[in-house]
């Protein structure tokens, strides 16, 4: 016997399926999802702030004038700030 669905119970069985089936597979397999701890994004934050930096600097000293201005603006008015705030 073939039950009709009506279209909240349809949404709801769509939702079902999409936000619960990769999720349940995924810990049924037994796979751990890996996240960055906090102490791990802060230093990678300020690795590329200072990396950005760096280059700014050694293309504004081999006479750049387009890449290095954009590339102390990042490091400094946004990677920084970012690195300090997390």
């Amino acid at each position: 016997m073939i039950r009709a669905l009506t279209p909240v119970r349809a949404l709801d069985t769509l939702f079902v399926r999409l936000y619960t089936t990769a999720l349940m597979a995924d810990s049924a397999a037994g796979k751990e999802t890996t996240r960055m701890t906090p102490r791990l994004r802060s230093l990678a934050l300020w690795v590329a702030a200072l990396a950005t930096i760096a280059i700014g600097f050694a293309d504004l000293a081999r006479g750049g004038t387009t890449i290095a201005p954009f590339m102390l603006v990042l490091g400094y008015c946004v990677l920084v700030p970012v690195a300090i705030m997390k």
